[in-house]
């Protein structure tokens, strides 16, 4: 799917959150949303999800390899079944207890294409969601009994479980070790769905995403490929940090170590 972000912006509380924001992530690549906390990053995910309609500017969507392919439409003004089918938002996990089962979860994502008599299209969509966030031996726990980092995972099936065109995720990787936020980003990665996650950890982004989109107070201040972006000064003007780049000695990604929050 091709996503453009087009000068949107949202107010909320009367006051501009996000603000003119204007980017084309590459369609079939992960993209990191960076900035810090209340930069902006889950407004501009609930635009591009179309959760909220912007204030300025639009957030367009269209895929050309559709069998019927059409203009690229704002995404906020699609029908909610089709958007639903399309775009999968992977909001930053509640730890609210329901009385369902692991599987009955992630069947939630399955709404989108069940009938009207509840049957579901395709039986092995959901064990198939399971298997590919490693999840598969969750199925059958009670939610309630999950760990943080086990419902993360269950929260990724349930959004792979809506086969969708755009995936966004807010800050996926909380609650998880190293090694599962490292399985976790990389498998989304591997998709080739277009892909627009929200991080924290500037590594990770650096590590893993093919572009990334920087944020400071509502606004956008670097976009592109993480090598050129996470530059010494793009880190402290961004987050008031020192930091030196380097460079990963098998990848060749940026690796960012940190000064002092003060530097001299």
């Amino acid at each position: 799917m091709e996503l453009s972000i087009a000068r949107a912006g949202a107010r909320l509380g009367g006051r501009w959150v996000v603000d003119g924001v204007d980017a084309t992530p590459p369609p079939g690549a992960l993209t990191g949303l960076l900035g810090p906390n209340g930069a902006g990053k889950t407004t501009l995910l609930r635009l591009v999800a179309g959760l909220l309609e912007p204030h300025a500017g639009a957030v367009l969507v269209s895929d050309p390899a559709a069998s019927d392919p059409r203009p690229a439409v704002p995404v906020h003004t699609l029908p909610r079944r089709e958007r639903a089918r399309q775009v999968a938002l992977l909001e930053q996990a509640s730890d609210a207890a329901v009385p369902l089962s692991v599987r009955e979860v992630v069947a939630l994502g399955r709404t989108p294409y069940r009938s009207v008599w509840g049957t579901d299209p395709d039986p092995g969509a959901v064990d198939r969601a399971l298997e590919a966030a490693t999840a598969a031996h969750l199925a059958d726990r009670a939610w309630a009994t999950l760990s943080g980092g086990e419902r993360q995972r269950v929260h990724v099936a349930r959004a792979l479980a809506q086969e969708p065109a755009l995936l966004l995720l807010d800050e996926p990787t909380n609650h998880l070790d190293v090694s599962a936020q490292l399985a976790l980003l990389g498998f989304v990665r591997r998709l080739g769905v277009t892909t627009v996650a929200a991080l924290h950890d500037l590594n990770l982004a650096a590590a893993y995403c093919e572009h990334v989109l920087v944020l400071s107070a509502g606004r956008l201040v670097a976009a592109g490929p993480p090598a050129e972006v996470l530059t010494p000064a793009l880190v402290h003007d961004v987050y008031g940090v020192a930091a030196h780049v380097l460079t990963h000695p098998v990848t060749g990604r940026p690796v960012i170590a940190y000064g002092p929050a003060e530097d001299g």
